[in-house]
């Protein structure tokens, strides 16, 4: 049971991808949200995508009348997203959408806030904003609100075949980062290297939160290999010894386990987007 609890959360390894100079790289979500009062919105589903700052999603949701004899109603539109900042787990963005409830088109914007662990592909969300319902007589002027949260599937335009590790790199030791980054192979593949043992020691550090009513005296240690950089994306190997106790009989239990990090270019950096466990 350890060993799957902890492998679900933390293994990482590496194989070595690249992408050309055109290639992107993007993450695929699928959600359920609520308005939970604010808003006529009881329930609903979005589906989207996120490249880079931007993002784009469709909803389909399930609209109450909140008039007593009167049915509820779907209501469904979609919007666009700009991430603002990102703080450790957390990025704040603002968002501009449009729908169609009970009949009336809806404008809406507002701020909103995603929380996710770069290995874990589920996230939570929160969004506050305004929205104006035009009707016949009069445009109507209201808070919205929406709490959801997110399945995250990370893909990638894999353009080319399977190349070994600075394969992406110039002869003459450049990286394939934004020449504007004034960055080596070398300091490209390092800056590669850290941000996926920092994404690890996050996801491992959760892990730890989540079962602390399971196990005690938690320790770990990452290691990472070298990283494999192409283009827009790049891989770490590695490895994570875990000991605990765990609590029900006060037994020692352990291991080392290895997987796969990959990675997407951020500007001058690294961010990491999923994780492989070894062997599959």
């Amino acid at each position: 049971m350890f060993k799957r609890t902890w492998l679900t959360a933390t293994a990482l390894s590496l194989s070595a991808a690249t992408l050309p100079g055109t290639a992107s790289a993007a993450d695929v979500t699928l959600g359920l949200n609520s308005s939970l009062g604010l808003g006529c919105q009881v329930a609903g589903v979005r589906a989207g995508v996120r490249s880079d700052r931007v993002g784009l999603y469709g909803q389909v949701s399930y609209c109450t009348s909140n008039l007593e004899g009167e049915p509820g109603s779907v209501a469904g539109g979609g919007g666009v997203t700009v991430d603002l900042f990102s703080a450790s787990d957390v990025t704040a963005y603002a968002l501009l959408g449009a729908s169609i409830e009970g009949g009336d088109p809806v404008a809406y914007a507002g701020l909103g806030a995603r929380y996710g662990l770069a290995l874990v592909p589920v996230e939570a969300y929160l969004e506050a904003g305004v929205q104006r319902t035009f009707t016949a007589l009069a445009p109507i002027t209201a808070p919205r609100f929406a709490l959801g949260i997110n399945y995250r599937v990370n893909v990638a335009n894999f353009e080319g075949g399977l190349q070994r590790q600075g394969a992406a790199a110039g002869s003459d030791g450049t990286s394939s980062a934004p020449a504007a980054c004034n960055l080596t192979s070398d300091q490209d593949a390092a800056n590669a290297q850290a941000a996926a043992q920092s994404a690890a020691q996050r996801a491992v550090a959760a892990a730890a939160r989540s079962y602390s009513a399971v196990y005690s005296n938690v320790s770990y240690s990452v290691s990472a290999g070298e990283a494999s950089v192409g283009s827009n994306t790049a891989t770490v190997s590695g490895s994570i010894t875990l000991n605990a106790t765990r609590k029900s009989d006060g037994q020692a239990v352990g291991g080392t386990y290895s997987g796969t990090v990959n990675l997407v270019r951020s500007g001058c950096g690294w961010s990491a987007a999923g994780y492989t466990r070894s062997g599959e």
